[in-house]
C-alpha cells in the first residue's frame, strides 16, 4: 500500500511539473508573439499630428505554422485611423513564430492591446 501510495504521488508530481512546463512554454510564447506584434507597430502620421492617441485590443488566432487565420477587433479606439493602423500592424507582423511543438496545438488564439500613446 505504501508503494502504491508512493507512486500516486509521484506520478502526480510529475503531471504538475509537466503542466508547470507546459504553461511556462505557453507564457513565453504569448509574451514573444506580443513582442513580435510591437515591432510592427506604426503610427499614423496625421494621428500624430492631431495629437490623437488610444488603445485598440485585437484577438488574433494562428494556425502551427505561424500564419495569421483570424483578426477581431474587441476593443476600438476613438480613431478609425488608429484602429486601421492596429489591424495592419497584425497583418504586416504575418507570419507569427510557428507554435512550438511541444505545446502540442494545431491553433493559437491570443489576445493583444496595441497603445498608441504620444511620448511627453
Amino acid at each position: 500500500m505504501k508503494l502504491l501510495k508512493l507512486l500516486f504521488v509521484l506520478a502526480v508530481t510529475a503531471a504538475a511539473s509537466n503542466t508547470a512546463s507546459a504553461n511556462d512554454a505557453l507564457n513565453q510564447y504569448a509574451t514573444q508573439l506580443k513582442k513580435h506584434t510591437a515591432q510592427h507597430v506604426r503610427y499614423p502620421r496625421r494621428a500624430q499630428e492631431r495629437k490623437w492617441e488610444g488603445v485598440v485590443q485585437l484577438q488574433v488566432t494562428i494556425d502551427a505554422q505561424g500564419q495569421v487565420q483570424n483578426i477581431q477587433v474587441l476593443k476600438e479606439s476613438n480613431y478609425s485611423s488608429l484602429n486601421r493602423a492596429a489591424l495592419r500592424s497584425v497583418e504586416s507582423a504575418n507570419p507569427y513564430p510557428a507554435i512550438p511543438a511541444e505545446l502540442g496545438i494545431d491553433s493559437y488564439e491570443f489576445v493583444v492591446p496595441i497603445n498608441f500613446k504620444l511620448s511627453s
